[in-house]
């Protein structure tokens, strides 16, 4: 270092602001016997005695390129430079304005303000844009400034993109994207993330992707799923394999498609942890047209995808268990899925859990004031009697049923009668709770009824004797069996425990629970 550069740096160290300035602007730049090290000539530059003068965000915006001068936050500097009339700072905010604010009109004005000034890039994309179409504007000013020492608009176009992302445009991520992806020699990593978390997005707000080519979006994929990304795969492996990612069509996510690459995929990422995919997998191996229909498969995915905890496996397992059961066990895994999704306020689900329901007249107000006064006479009696209005339960039902057996964390089961004979009276019947105040009040029976299983019970008797003082309680209190009691015959309470014959009576809500 030369004997005059260590007197700057002397009197700069001493705060003598214009030795400061001057070897900020010469560390920023490098040369006359100083390193180039833009953190040492940040660091003059930023001290109170220059940071807020003109020349010093002049010397920032000017010595450093475009994309630098991002990365390393100093903006702020850009544009103040271009106000105190740089004509190198105008042009750099012009491009940056026009690529990543979605403001090409401000920007084009800071360039026609540098190209004034004589800036000869700057007249060189001003001349340029003038002769576009309107629609080719920003795509003209991209090619005429590829060349640029001032500026990299691929890393620019990255930079811009991140800030979009972090932003919440998704608008503005595209365009963003979409200049990256025109100019850029080859595809990066920085880029395929960019694409794959704009998918993502768009995948989530039902937006098109309108700007981005569907063969640069594959290979965005391709590269993020090399890299082990399990987001990429799911989404490449669902359009190779024909299936919508909400509203982007296959077409629009890739290429091609391929059963078997896109089932690989779908499989890499379900491993991965994507839940989603095994529903995925599910429906490309439940299609008979599909060259990979397995029903067993099928199945197998389907179980993993409600494990998993995916609402729509769940509806459609426990459906497909419920139609083809034969027994009161099925019938509970059936509703206990579908329980699982209702909870997660599938539609679908809770639709089906209320046609396994018989319905009940009379006003529900009414029969809760009921039910109050018959608490005053017969505790056990009452609950029995909401227990009915909870789970639309017939007399027999509602008289014979054991709240502590019978309870289960998605409803109530009515176990066997051992005093009836008929087989279709007796028979056990599984029933969902529709509502969390129906599980509730199951709750506080069973503690009722567990804490009096000694007194409680002889003093219940059996069911003739329930049936007995039942019946006295609603003479005395002037109550109608129909407030609180379903009614059905054998053939249809046989319907609710048999598969086939409930899907047959609920095969419209069926078909849309399957389906959607």
């Amino acid at each position: 270092m030369r004997r005059q550069d260590i007197q700057l740096l002397t009197l700069a160290r001493q705060g003598d602001p214009a030795a400061r300035s001057k070897a900020g602007r010469r560390y920023l730049v490098g040369g006359d016997g100083f390193p180039r090290h833009v953190a040492t000539g940040l660091e003059y530059l930023s001290h109170p005695s220059v940071r807020e003068l003109p020349e010093t965000a002049c010397a920032i915006a000017e010595s450093l390129p475009l994309q630098d001068l991002l990365e390393l936050k100093q903006e702020d500097a850009l544009h103040k430079a271009a106000a105190a009339g740089s004509p190198l700072a105008q042009f750099k905010l012009g491009v940056w304005m026009a690529l990543a604010r979605s403001r090409f009109a401000a920007g084009r004005t800071w360039l026609e303000t540098a190209a004034a000034a004589g800036h000869i890039e700057a007249s060189q994309v001003v001349a340029a844009v003038d002769v576009a179409r309107s629609d080719r504007a920003l795509d003209v000013m991209v090619e005429s400034i590829q060349s640029s020492a001032a500026v990299d608009v691929v890393q620019v176009a990255v930079i811009a993109a991140r800030q979009a992302r972090e932003e919440g445009g998704l608008d503005q991520l595209v365009d963003c994207l979409r200049v990256a992806l025109m100019v850029a020699p080859r595809l990066t990593h920085a880029l395929s993330d960019l694409v794959v978390a704009a998918v993502l997005w768009a995948e989530r707000e039902k937006h098109s992707l309108r700007g981005l080519a569907p063969d640069q979006i594959e290979a965005s994929l391709e590269l993020a799923i090399v890299r082990g990304d399990r987001d990429a795969a799911c989404l490449l492996g669902r359009a190779r394999c024909g299936i919508d990612s909400g509203t982007l069509a296959p077409a629009r996510l890739t290429t091609s498609q391929n059963l078997r690459k896109g089932v690989a995929l779908l499989l890499r990422a379900a491993d991965a942890g994507r839940d989603d995919a095994w529903l995925a997998l599910y429906a490309t191996h439940a299609d008979h047209r599909s060259s990979v229909s397995n029903p067993q498969m099928a199945r197998f995915f389907l179980e993993k995808a409600a494990m998993a905890g995916q609402s729509e496996a769940q509806r459609k397992l426990g459906a497909l268990i419920l139609r083809g059961s034969n027994s009161v066990v099925e019938s509970e895994q059936a509703i206990a899925w579908l329980h699982a999704a209702a909870n997660q306020g599938d539609a679908h689900a809770q639709h089906l859990l209320g046609s396994l329901v018989l319905p009940l007249p009379g006003s529900e107000s009414v029969a809760r004031e009921a039910i109050e006064q018959v608490r005053q006479a017969d505790p056990w009696l009452a609950v029995r009697l909401t227990l009915a209005r909870d789970f639309g339960l017939t007399k027999l039902e509602a008289l014979s049923v054991d709240p502590v057996e019978g309870r289960r964390p998605w409803g109530l089961l009515v176990g066997q009668n051992p005093f009836i004979a008929q087989a279709r009276l007796s028979a056990p019947r599984a029933v969902p709770a529709l509502t969390p105040q129906a599980l509730q009040n199951l709750a506080r029976a069973a503690a009722l009824f567990e804490q009096s299983s000694g007194d409680g019970n002889a003093f219940e008797g059996d069911l003739r004797r329930r049936s007995v003082r039942q019946r006295r309680v609603f003479e005395r209190l002037n109550l109608s069996d129909d407030l609180f009691f379903a009614t059905a015959s054998s053939r249809r309470l046989e319907a609710f425990r048999l598969g086939p014959k409930w899907a047959f009576r609920a095969r419209q809500p069926l078909a849309m629970a399957l389906a959607a």
